[in-house]
């Protein structure tokens, strides 16, 4: 029995919207600490009679990767049932329209994903996509998988370098069946999940310190044993690590070439170059004043150097890596130390900006709702699964949209923690609780009124596949979520002094307040075509994006006495204290 199970079937948030796609969502979440996967799933999923093999085509810009996934789930399978060889060779035909076809051709299911995915590469992006093939099955039991995925790889890769032009960009493909997910879900909850006795292969004297609760050498490694442990181990090295190896491009992640240019050519410098490595252990010996072994390992700073070196072909001549081993068994203490060997990297905006007294203030205001969760930036070592979870990042998008900024919202998340001047304009003392769960409670409207229309298939009516059509495009749901705020005094009737004062009278029930914008949503999707040359090419033109949502505010307008009897309900449980 896998421990991962039960909590998967406790998910009966994507269990009952996802279905045969859900045990793929619930392992993006695992794998990448997504904190809303529905949002997520609403813009990445693709699944259905024309996606060309790609259920999911999910890009993360930021952290330089994509995923692009086939998934299979077998009705109550047994130990010894074999996962299906085709599903995997599927991969192929999704990489060959990814990567040969003209965009022109792609089907209008996938296009729009298609031609982020590749602007994203052209572009610089990407450093890594990765094939998954997801099933719910033991991945020992057909050996076939694995020879079709390491066929696609070979081929992929050569697709993409032609693609390219130079050997940038890299393939994996993956299997991800119950052994797998099993290992990222003991990931999720264990900092240590290398339990092995480990060789340690050092050239120099171990220094130990010690403190009340901790235990710790300081020592010299070489630079070939590190490169084995991480190609022995992979992610799972970093199982306590806030960030795993984020690859090096063109681009992206120079400082990581540049660790794989000194490993090749200046190897002898790598001691002098480096700040050296921090791993967590349950144990190490000490012999003759030299570390011989560790029981345990998981490398909580220095992930990138370590994915550099391991990244790095072959090496030309063996170096020496600064590292240090602690020993702790306080989960408290061990918190803390990961927490503080990662504060002098910024590894995301919102990590600076997490013990900002605004976040703070948030962060007590939503104590007031026990159901809903936000974390403000704080990266909790605790999965929080009972909750609705608010992404602060998507907070963040949702509400500048909503306060007229819908194209830096949906191409510039990270630039609004990141930016002064953006951040201030939308986590002021202004802000509160209440209107947070107004906002994002319309973006998840969004995403379930998307989601309810997919599952239609062919029952949808012809107005219906054009309203899906509108919510598959790049930027619609930051668009619509700006259209919604700039038509608010026509939907609720009266002048809004304050947008930021906008929020519900009842905040108790999240669920609730996500079908109370249905009806917002069925006044205002007839009129998608209005939106339409906003987001011809993706969301980028603010003065486009301006004028369509004015307009549509002037067609509803003109119907509002025809619309206000189907509002009054939605206007009935808004706070009009604004």
């Amino acid at each position: 029995m896998y421990n991962y199970l039960n909590n998967y079937k406790g998910r009966i948030d994507l269990v009952k919207l996802y279905g045969d796609n859900s045990l793929l969502l619930y392992a993006l979440q695992l794998r990448y600490d997504i904190e809303d996967i529905i949002s997520v799933a609403s813009e990445a999923l693709t699944d259905g009679s024309d996606d060309k093999k790609c259920d999911l085509i999910y890009i993360d810009r930021d952290a330089g990767f994509a995923v692009i996934a086939q998934a299979y789930m077998k009705r109550n399978p047994t130990d010894s049932d074999l996962a299906k060889a085709s599903k995997a060779s599927d991969l192929n035909t999704a990489a060959s329209w990814i990567f040969t076809r003209d965009i022109n051709d792609i089907p209008e299911r996938i296009k729009d994903l298609v031609s982020e995915l590749q602007d994203a590469i052209k572009e610089g992006d990407i450093n890594t996509i990765y094939f998954w093939y997801v099933h719910n099955m033991n991945e020992k039991n057909n050996p076939e998988v694995q020879e079709e995925l390491n066929t696609l790889q070979i081929a992929a890769q050569k697709l993409m370098n032609d693609f390219v032009g130079d050997t940038s960009v890299k393939i994996v493909a993956l299997e991800v069946g119950n052994n797998t997910i099993e290992r990222w879900y003991n990931n999720s909850s264990k900092r240590i999940t290398i339990e092995n006795s480990i060789k340690v292969d050092g050239n120099g004297k171990a220094f130990e310190v010690s403190g009340e609760k901790w235990k710790s050498c300081v020592t010299a490694v070489k630079g070939s044993w590190i490169r084995n442990l991480y190609l022995t181990y992979k992610d799972d090295l970093f199982s306590g690590n806030p960030r795993s190896y984020l690859g090096a491009g063109k681009r992206k992640n120079k400082i990581n070439l540049g660790i794989m240019e000194t490993v090749q050519e200046q190897p002898e410098n790598f001691w002098a170059y480096n700040n050296g490595l921090t791993a967590l252990v349950n144990d190490y010996e000490i012999e003759d004043d030299m570390i011989k072994k560790v029981y345990g390992i998981t490398i909580i700073n220095g992930a990138q150097s370590t994915g550099a070196i391991g990244a790095v072909e072959e090496l030309n001549d063996d170096f020496l890596v600064p590292i240090r081993f602690i020993v702790c068994n306080e989960p408290k203490i061990i918190e803390e130390i990961i927490n503080n060997n990662n504060k002098q990297n910024e590894i995301l905006p919102s990590d600076l900006r997490s013990n900002d007294k605004q976040q703070v203030r948030l962060r007590k205001e939503f104590e007031k709702f026990p159901e809903l969760y936000y974390s403000g930036g704080r990266r909790d070592s605790t999965r929080v699964r009972n909750k609705e979870v608010f992404d602060p990042y998507l907070v963040a998008q949702t509400l500048l949209a909503f306060h007229g900024d819908c194209v830096t919202a949906y191409n510039s998340k990270k630039i609004i923690w990141d930016d002064d001047k953006e951040y201030t304009n939308i986590f002021s003392d202004q802000l509160t609780a209440e209107h947070i769960i107004f906002v994002y409670s319309l973006g998840r409207a969004i995403d379930e009124y998307k989601i309810n229309l997919n599952n239609k298939k062919e029952q949808r009516t012809e107005i219906e596949n054009e309203e899906l059509a509108f919510l598959s495009k790049r930027g619609s749901k930051m668009l619509l979520i700006a259209a919604v705020s700039t038509c608010m005094e026509s939907l609720l009737g009266k002048k809004i002094l304050d947008s930021w004062k906008l929020a519900f009278k009842n905040n108790t029930n999240f669920e609730k307040l996500v079908e109370n914008w249905s009806t917002v949503l069925n006044v205002l999707l007839p009129f998608h075509s209005t939106l339409e040359p906003a987001i011809v090419d993706g969301l980028k033109s603010k003065e486009s994006t301006q004028n369509a949502t004015k307009q549509l505010r002037a067609m509803l307008t003109s119907f509002s006495m025809m619309y206000a009897k189907q509002l009054k309900p939605f206007v009935d449980i808004i706070n009009t204290d604004m």
